[in-house]
């Protein structure tokens, strides 16, 4: 299969000037500087401790919501798949935006109208949860797990509140994508314009289930 991820470094090289997306998840996720980030099975590590290395389910959610210069499109790709499941999700802004007009108006509309502030280790970004910018796109900054400690309770309840309808009307919906990646495959998305996570999946030993994630500013 050669050389992934002198393959993929290339690629992502030519599509766009990458961000150090890199992160220590035992310093509560300080950067590291380093390109790619390893989002692989530990068999060492509770799967509570971090979900970039456990076999559970990832709720919806976007990378960037605690980064302060954001990366506009995100990528994966697979170096070894699991034994059974893992699948990352990937729901559309648009399709989202659509079913809560029709059945979460006033959820929608505190989201459109409150700034949430999302923090990791040194790193925070407030934004609003949905938002419309100037290129006319519904935008998402969201992570249930990220939101700021000493954020005010009635924004943790509004980021719980949108955490809860998601996992329970959304996130195992018909109007979910999945994406399994074999290896050497990848996938692209705009962090804003969707919300992704990912299936439980069967994993014995460490890497089992093994992708390399980065991100990058897509050259104009």
């Amino acid at each position: 299969m050669g050389d992934l991820r002198a393959f993929y470094d290339v690629f992502v090289d030519n599509l766009g000037d990458p961000i150090n997306i890199g992160e220590d998840f035992t310093k509560g996720g300080e950067q590291t500087q380093e390109k790619w980030l390893e989002i692989r099975y530990d068999a060492d590590i509770p799967d509570l401790a971090a979900y970039r290395h456990s076999k559970n389910a990832q709720p919806l959610h976007t990378d960037e919501s605690y980064i302060s210069n954001p990366a506009d499109v995100m990528m994966f790709y697979g170096v070894n798949k699991s034994i059974k499941g893992g699948a990352t999700t990937f729901i559309d802004s648009k399709v989202l935006l659509k079913y809560m007009e029709e059945n979460a108006s006033d959820l929608l509309s505190r989201l459109k109208t409150t700034e949430v502030r999302y923090k990791k280790a040194n790193e925070e970004r407030t934004e609003r949860i949905i938002d419309f910018k100037e290129d006319g796109q519904v935008h998402f900054n969201y992570n249930y797990y990220c939101v700021d400690r000493d954020e005010t309770e009635e924004n943790k309840a509004l980021n719980k509140e949108f955490f809860d309808f998601l996992e329970n009307y959304v996130a195992h919906s018909h109007m979910v994508e999945k994406v399994i990646l074999n290896p050497g495959e990848a996938v692209l998305w705009w962090d804003e314009l969707v919300l992704h996570g990912r299936t439980s999946y069967e994993a014995e030993k460490t890497n089992d289930r093994f992708i390399r994630k980065t991100g990058f500013k897509w050259k104009n």
